[in-house]
């Protein structure tokens, strides 16, 4: 199946400049005006909120960054978060932040009751489950339709941090989700020079709220990084496309040499391509685990066209030991994260196969 069936993103116009929108630089807007203050509104964020939410079939909400975003997404109802122990160590940073300082109730469900959604009991109305998938850096993914129905039998809401697959690879609302959470600093800007993050609803209530959170918690974006962002979304299908490619063949290439057990990536999970274009196969992100962690950090060490630098979904590629983090001490020792750019593949192999065979893999 071909799945990247939406590379052509919609173009949204400023009649007055020409294709791309104009930045806005006003803290503040004349009497009589849509908008009152610069924290409400601004012509550049609704600009890249227009072509993400077309995108997401939704509407959509640009923030200072994804932390920003996943703080929003937490305040869109009265009840829990209650977060995935897999999903991204700064989400499960976020949830410890907010419970140590009496902003939220939040709690922890496993990776195995999130494969069998009817042992999600302890859901609540109210609640809003918050998972990733595929999951960082492990890409596990998860039947989102089953969660959502789950979820919504209870009356929760599910939200999806969507940073990994993009919008190209999966749409989490047309599968049932309530909330989506992009980290657009990652592929959406795609030049690793914009923190921004992005939330997008399909519900008009919600969207209210989602409007109104960060109008009061003042977590807006810049109009200049909306910019950015909007100026990087432009080529979006284009990357992902390129960079699935790659990282597809660099992960059949380290089974053939590792095995399979040494060798994270989402197309090797059963196939849960339906409606709303849920992927386990492709995107641009693979993990592969060596012995040990000195084992890691010297292979890491030794690579030449991967820069040793921590995020992804850029243009370049990266490869960091994740263990080494506060917070992801229960990943493997020596699991190193593969963030796969826009450079050759033939290049990045032969950069693998160097750092290999220099230690003794």
């Amino acid at each position: 199946m071909e799945i990247f069936t939406k590379l052509q993103l919609p173009v949204v116009e400023d009649r007055l400049h020409g294709p791309n929108p104009a930045v806005s630089l006003n803290a503040t807007y004349y009497e009589g005006q849509r908008v009152v203050y610069g924290r409400h509104s601004n012509s550049t964020w609704e600009a890249l909120e227009t072509l993400i939410g077309e995108l997401e079939g939704g509407t959509a909400a640009a923030f200072a960054s994804g932390q920003a975003a996943m703080f929003a997404s937490s305040l869109l109802t009265a009840g829990r978060l209650v977060i995935s122990e897999d999903t991204y160590v700064g989400s499960r940073d976020l949830a410890d932040f907010m419970v140590k300082n009496h902003l939220a109730q939040c709690s922890y469900v496993t990776e195995a009751s999130l494969r069998t959604p009817t042992e999600l009991t302890g859901l609540k109305e109210g609640d809003v489950l918050m998972l990733e998938s595929p999951s960082n850096p492990l890409l596990v993914t998860y039947d989102i339709a089953k969660l959502a129905q789950a979820c919504h039998d209870r009356g929760a809401l599910l939200a999806v941090d969507n940073t990994v697959a993009t919008p190209i690879l999966q749409n989490p609302l047309s599968l049932g989700a309530d909330i989506v959470v992009h980290s657009a600093t990652k592929f959406i800007s795609g030049h690793s020079d914009v923190l921004a993050g992005m939330v997008v609803v399909a519900d008009e209530a919600l969207a209210e709220r989602l409007f109104e959170v960060r109008a009061v918690v003042g977590s807006v974006i810049g109009p200049v990084e909306a910019y950015l962002c909007y100026r990087g979304a432009k080529t979006l299908g284009v990357r992902v496309k390129h960079a699935s490619e790659s990282a597809t063949e660099l992960a059949n290439s380290l089974v053939t040499r590792m095995g399979r057990d040494a060798v994270c990536y989402p197309g090797f999970d059963e196939d849960l391509v339906g409606p709303g274009r849920q992927q386990s196969a492709g995107g641009a992100l693979l993990s592969l685990i060596l012995d040990s962690a000195a084992r890691a950090d010297r292979f890491v060490s030794e690579l030449r066209v991967f820069h040793h630098a921590t995020s992804l979904g850029g243009v370049e590629s990266l490869a960091e030991r994740r263990s080494k983090y506060s917070g992801e001490e229960r990943l493997p020792s020596g699991l190193v994260r593969l963030s796969v750019g826009l450079e050759s593949t033939a290049d990045l192999w032969a950069d693998i196969e160097h750092a290999l065979a220099a230690v003794g893999v």
